[in-house]
């Protein structure tokens, strides 16, 4: 199906925000937007409201419109999100698995090794995604993985900021590694709890984030205000 003008809007940005090509706390002309896609303003007002609605942004009339800060809050949330359903599928998976799974997982870490080798959080990044997204895939819930990717643009921004660690993504690689072991021994309990500690490391990982990248940070105590 072909994407409208605002759909097309709506993925680039919310890409560039992901990945941090536009930086938390940066300025988003509309009337740049506008004019990079040559098209009318109604279809980027479209996509800027999607991505306010999503916490990507936001938007003060009159001032302008400034890609979001990273709301701890929501990121915390939002990991709670994830991990509830990634547990469930992961239960769920023991009566969907098949071996041909395994060589795709392990097709996976294989780009993730590349990856962290050429120290690409980017490439890193996807190839992680693309992983867990089998799960969601061969028990028959891609529209939920539609929906965690959605509605997780917090989470899975401090995720690729993380990333920017080499030591992050080896033990990521390690965490996936003991993950497939379980699934190889069918021991669908021990892949539960190691699929929880691995979805639930991040949360450690953000104070060292906020100390490192605080300008990326919504305040936790103050109300949050464009600079």
């Amino acid at each position: 199906m072909r994407q409208t003008s605002s759909e097309a809007i709506y993925d680039e940005l919310k890409d560039q925000i992901i990945f941090l090509r536009l930086k938390p706390g940066e300025e988003i002309s509309a009337s740049e937007v506008s004019e990079k896609f040559d098209v009318s303003r109604s279809p980027v007002r479209d996509a800027l409201m999607r991505l306010r609605a999503e916490g990507l942004i936001v938007m003060r009339p009159q001032r302008g419109c400034w890609v979001s800060k990273i709301d701890l809050s929501r990121v915390d949330d939002e990991c709670f999100f994830r991990l509830a359903l990634e547990k469930s599928v992961i239960d769920r998976y023991r009566e969907y698995m098949k071996p041909s799974d395994i060589t795709r997982l392990e097709y996976f870490i294989a780009l993730q090794k590349e990856a962290a080798e050429a120290s690409d959080p980017v490439a890193f990044y996807n190839a992680d995604d693309d992983m867990h997204s089998i799960f969601f895939e061969a028990t028959k819930l891609t529209r939920i993985w539609n929906l965690v990717q959605r509605e997780t643009g917090n989470h899975r921004r401090v995720r690729i900021l993380s990333m920017g660690s080499k030591d992050v993504l080896e033990k990521n690689i390690a965490q996936h590694e003991e993950l497939i072991e379980a699934l190889r021994l069918k021991d669908f309990a021990l892949a539960v709890t190691l699929e929880t500690e691995h979805l639930s490391k991040l949360k450690y990982q953000t104070d060292v984030l906020i100390e490192e990248h605080p300008e990326y940070f919504m305040n936790r105590k103050e109300e949050y205000e464009i600079e």
